[in-house]
Order: structure tokens, then sequence, then C-alpha cells
């Protein structure tokens, strides 16, 4: 069928069809491929028992994705790939023209704020009334939701023994892994007492799974891939994901002056969206942006550091796992500002400061 594109969600390959290249998309279970090889489904033939229900469903991950690019289709904006197809469960994309925002940000560190803008404005259309207007029966996938994925992660009974077994297969050092171990579950415990800093609300449609890597820079124009569409009180968890994880493409930059670039850059856009809010508003905003970046931090990390040996993981997902441990220590230390009685434009401030000074060191 073709390369198997890296991924730790789901299977992802590319394939050609009558001379064109399409991007071809299967989900075991609607869980992330690190669990299905983990045995979280199961041992593999009870995994392709329940597969074959689970193809025929109307919970179908895929069926939901190839409906929600109809929908954003009929939006007009954002500019989304196109289907070519939904067959036995395999979501069949078109390719779209240009390079990752991913690739984009770090060949470009200077631009991080102008590009990150970019991407959000964007989304103005899908995260204002237009979007809940048209978007009202877009299918939710919680799967990819920031809250919902770190709580089925850390909050149960398993979860205190997936944190013990973080990296055993990553070839940490084991005096790293374990210092890695203990950093995550103490943050991972703070996070959990800070439930409240997620509104409830439900009046803003979120793309869900914004990615540096599912956003497509072609000259003046972005399309989207993959999207992952969510009901939120706010566009915050996009703003948090996206941010996030180019935080974390700063820190495995190469080069110690363009990691700094990208970081200060990631700065300024949080900071210019913070002071278009009113003053009374900005403190809660800081705080439900942090815990929400940290959330999905911890959850991408722990993914990594769990991946099975012979599973492709995208090369920046390899850098984050050989940087767990300072990756780990930038969450504990912003996990207990959190817990602190700093606020508002001061707190957000000196996490800048903080993952600025990480991303020009780190190695």
């Amino acid at each position: 069928m073709g390369d198997q594109c890296p991924s730790v969600t789901c299977y992802v390959c590319r394939i050609t069809v009558d001379d064109e290249e399409l991007i071809a998309k299967y989900s075991w279970l609607g869980m992330s491929l690190v669990s299905v090889l983990r045995g979280v489904g199961g041992p593999w033939e009870k995994v392709r028992q329940a597969q074959r229900t689970y193809v025929r469903s109307t919970d179908l991950l895929t069926a939901r994705e190839a409906r929600n690019l109809e929908y954003l289709r009929g939006l007009g904006r954002p500019r989304v790939c196109g289907t070519a197809g939904l067959h036995r469960g395999v979501l069949l994309t078109r390719t779209v023209p240009g390079t990752t925002l991913a690739d984009a940000l770090t060949a470009r560190p200077w631009e991080t704020g102008d590009l990150l803008d970019a991407a959000l404005v964007t989304l103005g259309d899908m995260h204002g009334l237009a979007g809940a207007r048209s978007l009202r029966g877009a299918a939710q996938i919680n799967e990819r939701s920031v809250v919902h994925v770190f709580h089925r992660k850390f909050n149960g009974l398993s979860g205190p023994t997936y944190l013990r077994t973080l990296g055993q297969d990553s070839g940490l050092l084991e005096d790293v892994r374990l210092e890695v171990v203990e950093l995550v579950e103490h943050t991972v415990w703070r996070l959990l007492q800070m439930g409240g800093a997620i509104p409830s609300g439900r009046n803003t449609v979120v793309y869900g799974d914004l990615k540096p890597e599912h956003v497509y820079v072609d000259g003046p124009r972005l399309h989207f891939i993959d999207p992952a569409m969510q009901w939120a009180a706010g566009p915050q968890p996009d703003l948090a994901k996206l941010a996030g994880r180019s935080l974390l493409l700063a820190l495995g930059h190469p080069d110690r002056r363009a990691g700094r670039q990208m970081a200060q850059g990631i700065a300024a856009t949080l900071a210019r969206r913070m002071v278009a809010l009113p003053e009374r508003e900005r403190s809660a905003w800081v705080r439900e942006v942090l815990v929400l970046w940290l959330m999905d931090t911890v959850s991408i990390l722990s993914t990594c550091l769990s991946a099975p040996p012979g599973l492709p993981l995208p090369p920046h997902q390899e850098r984050l796992v050989g940087q767990a441990r300072t990756v780990a220590r930038i969450v504990h230390r912003v996990s207990a500002l959190l817990t602190g009685a700093m606020a508002g434009p001061r707190l957000l401030d000196v996490v800048a400061s903080e993952v600025g000074h990480s991303a020009g060191s780190a190695r």
C-alpha cells in the first residue's frame, strides 16, 4: 500500500489511486496506535474482532472526520483537504499544497509570531458565530480533546501504573528516566487539582487537533488537515495546543538562537491574544491556556515515551524523547507557578522567560 507515515494516533500511509497520490487513514478502535500496540484494547485477536464491529458503527472516527471535512468546506474557511472517499473505515484524502507549518517555523523562526497569527486568524470564522451556526451538526471527536486525553490517561486506577512505566523502552538512561517519571507524576497530580480552570461552556467550535503538522503554508494561503472538531467555551484549546506543540519544536531546534526566536514569537502571539481581552478576563484566560498547554504537553510526552520499539515516530517526536528531562522540568516548574498566587500578565511573562531560556539551552 505504501510507506507508513510516522504517527502515534492513526495508521496513515500514502497510496496511489488512478495515478493520484492520496493519504489513507485508518483508526483502530478510536485509540492511539501506541495504546493498541501496548495492549490497552486486549490481545491482537480481540482487537481485530472488536474492530470489525467498530468499522460498521456510527462512532467510527474516520467517518466523523470525513463528515467534519464536508462541514468545513461548506463554511469555506479554513481551507481543508479534499475527501476522495471512505471505504471500510479507510478515509482517503487529497494532498494539499505547500509545506507544513512545523517546517516553516523551523526554517523561518524569526517569522514564528506572524505564522501562528495567520493560522489563528484563518480560524476566525470557525471560532465565531458563523462557525457555531454552520457547524452545529458536526460530529465531535473527543478522542483528540486535550482534557479528554489527559483524564483518560491519568485520572484512573491505571494512571499511576502507566506513569511508572514511562520510558522503559525509550533508550533513556535509568536515572534520567526515573527523574522524568517523578517530575511528570508531580505535574499530573497538580493538574488534576486544576479542573476548575477549564470552563464548561459549549458555544465555540474548535479545530481540536491544531498542531503545526496539520497546517500547510502555501505562500499567503493556508490549508488544514486532520480536524478533530469539538465544542468548547472558547478558542483556547486550539491556541494552547498550537502554542504548546510549537514550543516543543522550539525546544528541539538544533540552533539555540532559532529556538529562542521561536519561543519569543510564541510568547508574543499569546500576549497579543491576551491584551485583546477585557482586563478583568485576562487572569482566568492565562490560567486556562497554561493548564491546557501543560495537559497536552504531558500527554504527548507520555505517549512518545510509551511508544513501543518499531513504531515510526515523526522526527520532532523522536527529538522529544531525547529531551524528555528538559520538557519534564519545564512542565513541573510551570505547574508549580500555577499553584501559587501569581496570575495574569505577570505569570505569562515568567513562563515565557522560563521556556525561552530552556529553548536556548536544550540539547
